[in-house]
C-alpha cells in the first residue's frame, strides 16, 4: 500500500469564464477536480507514493479522472468507476474580478458520497502512514460515518490523520456531529484562515481560534502564508510573492507541499515552507491542477 492515502473527493470542474466573456470570446473548459483528488495528483507529481480512494461514475468524466491518476503516478486500486452513477460536476463560474462562485450538479447524492463502509474494509493500510481526507465528506450519508468508522481503525493503527477542513457554502449550517468526531482523531488540521479557520470556531481572532483548537497541529494559510500551532505555541511561516494568475486549487496543493515535507521527515516550518511554495508555483498559472513537479519544487525552494 502507498505512504499516503488520500480518501474523498473527485469530481468534473466546468469552467465557465463569465467575466471576461463581457469583452472577448471565450471557451467553456472541462478539468478533473476534487479536492483530495487534486492532493493525490500534486502528490503523485512530488514523487510521493499515494493512493486515491473515492467515487465517481464510469462516464467520460471518471474514465479521464483514472486517466490523469494513473499518469501521475496515483495507484488507483481503491478508486471505483461505477456505472449506476454520474460523475459530480462542479460548475464554477468566473466573474469579472477573477473570483470564483461554484454551483455543485447534481445538488443532491453527489457520486463522490456514494462510499459505503464495505468499500472501505478491502482497503490494505499496511504501508499507509498518513490519509487525507476533507470536511465536505463528512456530513451526508453513506459517506459521513463509513470514513469516520475507517479513520477510528486507522487511528488506533497509528496512522496519522490529516483532515482539510474545507468548507462550502452547502455545508455551512448542516450538523458537524460527524466533522467533529473525525476532528477529534486528526492529528493534522488544515483550512484558511478566513472560510476554515475562524468560521469554525466562531472567532475573529486567528490567534485566538487557534487556542481554542486542540489537535495535535493546526494550519491555518492564506496569501500572506501560513500560522501553525504545535505543543501550545503559536508560529507563522511567510509565503512567496508571485504573480498572481488563478488560485484554483492552490489549497489543494498547499495540502500536498506540506505532506510532501512530513513524508521527507521535516519540521513543521520546512513542512510549511514546501506548502507555501507548492501553492505559489500553481497560482501562477491557470487551472487547478498546474502544481509544479518535485524538481520545479526544489529548485524554486533552492532560490529563495
Amino acid at each position: 500500500m502507498s505512504k499516503v492515502l488520500c480518501l474523498g473527493d473527485s469530481c468534473a470542474d466546468i469552467i465557465i469564464p463569465y467575466g471576461e466573456s463581457l469583452v472577448k470570446e471565450v471557451e467553456v473548459t472541462f478539468s478533473c477536480g476534487g479536492a483530495c483528488a487534486n492532493s493525490a495528483v500534486f502528490l503523485g507529481k512530488f514523487n510521493v507514493n499515494t493512493a486515491f480512494c473515492g467515487k465517481a461514475g464510469k462516464d467520460i468524466y471518471g474514465l479521464k479522472m483514472l486517466k490523469e491518476f494513473k499518469e501521475n503516478g496515483v495507484d488507483t486500486s481503491y478508486f471505483d468507476l461505477d456505472p449506476d452513477l454520474v460523475t459530480t460536476q462542479i460548475l464554477v463560474v468566473i466573474d469579472e474580478n477573477n473570483d470564483r462562485h461554484p454551483f455543485l450538479m447534481p445538488k443532491k447524492e453527489p457520486s463522490y458520497l456514494a462510499i459505503h463502509e464495505d468499500d472501505l474494509n478491502t482497503i490494505d493500510l499496511k504501508d499507509t502512514e498518513y490519509i487525507l481526507t476533507n470536511g465536505m465528506m463528512l456530513f451526508d450519508e453513506p459517506a459521513a460515518s463509513s470514513i469516520l468508522s475507517f479513520l477510528q481503525k486507522a487511528h488506533e493503527k497509528g496512522i496519522r490523520i490529516l483532515l482539510d477542513l474545507n468548507f462550502r457554502n452547502e455545508t455551512g449550517n448542516k450538523d458537524r456531529k460527524y466533522l467533529n468526531r473525525v476532528i477529534a482523531l486528526t492529528d493534522y488540521l488544515l483550512g484558511s484562515v478566513e472560510d476554515d479557520i475562524l468560521f469554525i470556531t466562531g472567532k475573529k481572532d486567528i490567534h485566538e481560534a487557534l487556542n481554542t483548537l486542540n489537535n495535535q497541529v493546526v494550519i491555518a494559510h492564506n496569501e500572506h502564508g501560513a500560522y501553525y500551532k504545535a505543543n501550545n505555541e503559536i508560529s507563522f511561516v511567510e509565503g512567496y510573492k508571485v504573480q498572481i494568475k488563478d488560485t484554483l486549487g492552490a489549497g489543494d496543493v498547499f495540502n500536498a507541499g506540506f505532506i510532501y515535507g512530513l513524508v521527507h521527515q521535516c519540521s513543521l516550518h520546512d513542512c510549511l515552507k514546501y506548502a507555501n511554495a507548492a501553492a505559489a508555483l500553481s497560482i501562477t498559472k491557470s487551472g487547478a491542477r498546474n502544481a509544479p513537479a518535485e524538481k520545479e519544487l526544489l529548485e524554486f525552494l533552492g532560490n529563495q
